[in-house]
Parts: structure tokens; C-alpha cells; sequence
């Protein structure tokens, strides 16, 4: 039984490659397509899902080395915000419990599941698609109500579940709209670390400009019209972002992480690749979304009414990949002003930002930003955003009882909801002991 759920849990769930072919595969089925159809459009989905993870993959593999590297040459102490570090803390925590996280991620997609089937009353549309976040939510959510509760592991277990069961299914929820919105009725929602706060600015975009004002839109006058291409636009930027970032290493630094290649054309290359990948992403999207849409009709109609696919935040980038680009820059503008606001109130708690939290957070509000609100709503919002995630790191620090641990997700979620659902555990711990 225990290799069963193992293999379910690590080997088949966590996999989105494998769940969405297999959702969509079902879906054709039960819209009696051809068996031609049923192949073509899973694999195409598949191959599809599989470009956006491995668009989103490369863009951490090529920029944490670097923020670690200015992260370091600072010489600041601190704890990481990133949710690597989250998942490298909560399995330490656990220590022999990190086996409980399998039934933790399993009762929380059953809650999922009932919890939309049941739509009529719930009100609840999102499905939880994206596996490899949903087990760091277990996990994580799982020390939090030991560490809080003092309960026994089954009860921990149960209610754990349950959190993040319920969590899935109204966050990405929540978030449906201001995703159909900014996607043009793609017929998907986001399920990762920041639905709740896509919902949120989602709904202030507007206060701050004008959507007129389209990141993706700008005509430029003469030799600046070449930043009207999101290609060379995006290239650009981001070469002259990563030098500007990088520029506290010196040129010996950027050497060191450059390896062989010269320090400058190692520069270059990085904001080349960087738009490299997102037209993968932006190709793999469109793959995914125009098989997702059609087959999921079928389970919509014959299985659960109404439910709404949740996939993984990449999906997001490439429907305005100028506006994720300057939102990811502007989070770190806000991130860092944040931080030096920590400096001078003397903070016990430093954190010091991963790529993962800037980028993957950053990014998708500046997509949505920009489509309530342009270029200067992206601005306000990104900086806004990188000052929300780190207080809010501070907080959910202060809360996660593992002070050894290396760092927490700091994306937006777990920035603020989590915390606060932490403290009301820890309340509720307190009147039960």
C-alpha cells in the first residue's frame, strides 16, 4: 500500500506533464473526438506544459547563481527568500514525519476535488494541477500545524490536508477572473504560490494608471521603435538589468560566474537567453491552452460542472511578456528598498531574496498590472509587491519555529495568508494546552 501511494504521490500526481495529458486525454474521450484527436491533442498538450516548465526552469537556472552571488558579496547574514528555501527548511523540520507529506498532498487534493464537484454550493471552480508546488504546500503546512498544534501525526495529518485542500481550491479560485481576464478567456487559472495575490492586484491595478498605457503597446519614436519587437525589447532589458544587478561583483565576480566565457559576452548571453525563454514559454502556452480549452469542456460537462484547470504561474508571462519583464525588475526594486528599510530599523531578521519569489511573483503581477492599469500601474504595483514579500518573509519567519532553518517561500501567499492562518493556529494551540 505504502509503494502504491508513493508511486501516486512522487512518481504520477506531482508530475503536470503527466496529470494534464491525462485530463485532457479524458476530456477528448468524453467529447467522443477521434481517436486521432485524443493522441494528437494530448501529446501536443503535453509537449506543451513540458516547454513551460522548461522555460521557467531555465530562467532559475540562470539567475540564482547570480543573486546568490550579490546575495554573498554583500556579506549580509540572513535568511533566504525563496521557496527552495521553504522546502529545504519544512523537510528538515519534519525529519522522520517527511513521509506524512504523501497523505498530506493526497487528502488535499480529495478536498479539491469535493470541494468543486460541489461547486453549486461551494462556489469553488479551481482544480490544483500543479504538483511540485502542491507537495512543498504540504509539507510546509504540515510542520506548521505540528509545530503550532501539538497534536498527534494523524490529526496533524488530517488537518493539514484539509488547510491546504481547502486552499487550492478557493485561491485559485479567487484568482480565475483576474487570470481569464489578463489571458483573454484561456479557460485557466493559476495554481502556485501567489493566487490570492493575483486576486489582490488584481483589484488595485486600476487605482494606479492607465490601461491604455500597454507595456506591449508603446510605439516608440526612431531608432527606439526596435524595443517595439518583445524579442529585441526583452533582450535588451534584461542585458542592461543583468549588468546593472550584477555590477557590485566587479568584473572579477562576473568572471567567477561567467566560467570560461568572457565576463561580457556572459552578460549579453544572459539577456538573450532570457527571451529565448520566454518565447519557449510563449510557444509552450499556446501549445497547452488550445488543447486545454477544448477537452476540458468534456470533464466540465460529464464530471465536475464548471471546474477550472490550475497550472503552474509560467503560464502567465508570455501574455505580456514586457510587462512580466519590468515587473520582475521592479520587485527587485522594491525588494531592495525593503531591505535597506530593514537595515535601518536594525531588524533581527534579514532576508535576502532567491530569483524564484522576484521572478514568478514579480512577473505575473506585472502582467496583471499592466492590463488594469500600464506602465505605470506595473511600477507601483512590482515595488508594492517587493515590500509586501519581504515584511512578510519577516513575518512568516518569526512564526515557522525552526529558527535554524535556511529561509521561507516569500511569495506572496506565503507572505500573508500563510502567517496569518499560522497565527491563528498558534492561538488555537494555546487554548487547547
Amino acid at each position: 500500500m505504502n509503494g502504491f501511494i508513493s508511486f501516486i504521490v512522487n512518481d504520477f500526481l506531482t508530475q503536470p506533464v503527466i496529470l494534464i495529458g491525462l485530463l485532457i486525454c479524458i476530456g477528448y474521450i468524453m467529447n467522443k473526438e477521434s481517436i486521432t484527436k485524443v493522441i494528437t491533442g494530448t501529446l501536443s498538450a503535453m509537449v506543451g506544459i513540458q516547454m513551460v516548465i522548461f522555460g521557467g526552469g531555465q530562467f532559475t537556472s540562470i539567475f540564482k547563481p547570480i543573486t546568490t552571488a550579490v546575495s554573498n558579496s554583500f556579506g549580509i547574514q540572513g535568511y533566504i527568500m525563496d521557496s527552495y528555501a521553504m522546502k529545504a527548511t519544512t523537510q528538515e523540520a519534519l525529519g522522520s514525519l517527511f513521509g506524512l507529506v504523501g497523505y498530506v498532498f493526497l487528502i488535499a487534493f480529495a478536498v479539491n476535488l469535493v470541494l468543486v464537484y460541489f461547486g453549486r454550493f461551494t462556489k469553488a471552480k479551481g482544480i490544483f494541477l500543479t504538483g511540485n508546488a502542491g507537495i512543498a504546500h504540504s509539507q510546509a503546512i504540515l510542520w506548521l500545524v505540528l509545530a503550532t498544534l501539538g497534536l498527534g501525526t494523524t490529526a496533524s495529518v488530517i488537518i493539514a490536508g484539509v488547510l491546504v485542500g481547502v486552499y487550492w481550491a478557493f485561491s485559485t479560485t479567487l484568482a480565475y477572473k483576474t487570470v481569464d481576464d489578463v489571458t483573454g478567456g484561456a479557460g485557466f487559472t493559476i495554481g502556485h504560490n501567489q493566487q490570492i495575490g493575483i486576486w489582490f492586484f488584481g483589484k488595485i491595478a486600476h487605482f494606479f494608471g492607465n490601461p491604455e498605457q500597454d507595456a506591449e503597446n508603446m510605439k516608440l519614436p526612431g531608432w527606439l521603435n526596435i524595443f517595439n519587437n518583445n524579442v529585441t525589447s526583452v533582450a535588451i532589458i534584461m542585458t542592461v538589468f543583468v549588468g546593472a544587478f550584477m555590477a557590485p561583483l566587479g568584473i572579477s565576480g562576473i568572471q567567477e560566474l561567467a566560467g570560461n566565457t568572457h565576463w561580457f559576452v556572459y552578460i549579453i548571453l544572459t539577456g538573450i537567453n532570457f527571451s529565448m525563454n520566454m518565447v519557449i514559454l510563449l510557444t509552450g502556452v499556446r501549445m497547452m491552452c488550445g488543447e486545454l480549452t477544448g477537452a476540458f469542456k468534456g470533464i466540465q460537462e460529464k464530471i465536475v460542472p464548471d471546474a477550472v484547470p490550475a497550472i503552474d504561474v509560467a503560464a502567465l508571462l508570455p501574455f505580456s511578456p514586457n510587462a512580466a519583464t519590468l515587473g520582475f525588475i521592479f520587485t527587485t526594486v522594491g525588494t531592495v528598498l525593503a531591505m535597506l528599510v530593514l537595515l535601518a530599523m536594525n531588524s533581527s531578521i534579514m532576508v535576502l531574496p532567491g530569483f524564484v519569489p522576484l521572478f514568478f511573483s514579480g512577473g505575473p503581477i506585472g502582467v496583471v498590472a499592466n492590463k488594469y492599469g500600464g506602465i505605470k500601474s506595473i511600477i507601483v504595483c512590482s515595488i508594492l509587491l517587493g515590500f509586501i514579500q519581504t515584511f512578510g518573509s519577516v513575518w512568516a519567519i518569526n512564526l515557522m519555529y525552526y529558527p535554524e532553518g535556511t529561509g521561507w517561500s516569500g511569495m506572496f501567499d506565503f507572505s500573508t495568508f500563510w502567517p496569518a492562518v499560522t497565527e491563528g493556529l498558534r492561538f488555537i494551540g494555546n487554548l487547547i494546552h
